[in-house]
């Protein structure tokens, strides 16, 4: 399991299952002043509190996290980061371990568990966060988080499009092959790999 795949499993869990009204990717979560650290998903609930979310696919990228300022300013909780509530995500597989972890090197974050892509679809929460200093966001700074994810939505408009594109080559090759029977295909690329490998 990637990041990639963890960070859309995450912004749909907010989304869609715990119904936030807005879901960021790679945004800071210091919405006031537009620098620092970029979180993977941030999203935003129906009362404005900010919750971030930090991908994480393995237990030493886990562990090795907690040297970056924003813990430090998490630990202290000294309402820098407009941040209410702070979850790391992992796969299952490391979930119980880095919920053990949590509790001595992150006390304040909560672990969200997510499946591994096989049958299961839920996401499941192996530990609650602490609240957070953060205070509910101003609308100016909800404005910045929406502005931030224009270049995330030109990005994926575009790998749309060149996705659409691939596939229509696709179908287009698919096309030009001629169709035989079921069996016929099957005898016809037989003939076809045993001429090749007597050569």
């Amino acid at each position: 399991m990637n990041s990639e795949t963890i960070k859309a499993c995450i912004a749909a869990y907010w989304r869609y299952e715990r119904q936030c009204p807005l879901v960021a990717f790679e945004a800071s979560s210091r919405l006031d002043w537009g620098w620092g650290e970029q979180a993977d998903v941030l999203a935003v609930n129906k009362e404005r509190y900010l919750i971030e979310t930090e991908i994480k696919v393995s237990l030493s990228d886990f562990r090795k996290d907690k040297h970056k300022p924003r813990h430090r300013q998490f630990r202290r909780n000294d309402g820098v980061y407009s941040t209410a509530y702070f979850y790391f995500a992992v796969p299952k597989e490391i979930a119980n371990q880095v919920s053990f972890d949590c509790a001595r090197i992150y006390p304040y974050a909560g672990v969200l568990g997510c499946p591994n892509g096989t049958n299961e679809l839920e996401v499941e929460i192996y530990r609650k966060p602490k609240r957070l200093n953060g205070k509910r966001l101003s609308m100016k700074q909800v404005i910045y988080m929406v502005r931030s994810q224009t270049a995330t939505l030109c990005r994926l408009a575009k790998k749309v499009e060149e996705l659409t594109r691939v596939q229509g080559n696709l179908e287009a090759q698919l096309k030009r092959i001629p169709r035989y029977g079921a069996v016929g295909e099957v005898r016809r690329w037989k003939r076809y790999f045993l001429k090749g490998l007597r050569k």
